[in-house]
């Protein structure tokens, strides 16, 4: 009887919960990028300044809310896919989620400097290192993901790590660039995300669009 409960349980800890908390952690990280603007409307009100008065003095903070929202949905999005509840969980796999995660919480924060500082070298390092950190462990969850449902026979796409590797790669020329000469502009290169995912999956880095692994064979 305590063998056969042994073995069932293991299956019974399955996403569910940790999809739950994780969504629930980032609509919070995304809430709180509001809060330098609403301390900044407080100002505004008690100065009785016009609407456009606000927008100027606040330019660099609404940019960079704008910028850090986008970013914190386009992540979520691909997190989202490739977390599926009925994938098993075990602690190592829970600790990655949640060194993902801190990448997200922390983004209001670096946010918040971004908007509020001086362009330069340490801020930009901040600001794109924080998303460069954030695609690498995308990534590192996605293989993660995609060996776990391997391993227990459920299906799994075998292209799974290609966008969060396209990104991350971006990401990392965008930070050495922005090294070199200090602008948050060089993340026009993320234009690029989708050919190198193409790439990626054409020389099969990633696994192939046609490999049998997506039908959990």
């Amino acid at each position: 009887m305590s063998d056969k409960i042994e073995q069932t349980t293991p299956s019974a800890y399955t996403s569910e919960r940790l999809i739950a908390f994780l969504d629930a952690a980032i609509a919070i990280a995304l809430t709180l990028l509001i809060l330098p603007l609403m301390e900044g409307v407080s100002e505004a009100s008690a100065d009785r300044s016009s609407l456009a008065e606000y927008v100027g003095a606040h330019a660099s903070q609404l940019l960079a809310f704008g910028l850090s929202f986008v970013m914190i949905a386009m992540f979520w999005r691909l997190h989202h896919a490739m977390l599926l509840p009925d994938t098993p969980t075990s602690r190592g796999r829970t600790m990655l989620q949640f060194a993902w995660l801190f990448t997200i919480t922390i983004m209001p924060v670096v946010t918040a400097l971004t908007g509020g500082l001086e362009t330069d070298r340490p801020l930009v390092a901040s600001y794109i290192g924080t998303l460069a950190a954030s695609a690498w462990l995308l990534f590192a969850i996605a293989v993660v993901e995609r060996r776990t449902r391997a391993a227990v026979g459920l299906p799994y796409t075998a292209t799974l790590a290609a966008a969060p590797l396209s990104m991350a790669l971006i990401f990392t020329l965008t930070l050495l660039l922005g090294m070199v000469v200090p602008s948050y502009f060089w993340l026009f290169v993320m234009a690029l995300t989708g050919p190198v995912r193409g790439l990626l999956i054409r020389f099969g880095v990633v696994g192939r669009e046609t490999a049998s692994a997506t039908d959990g064979s």
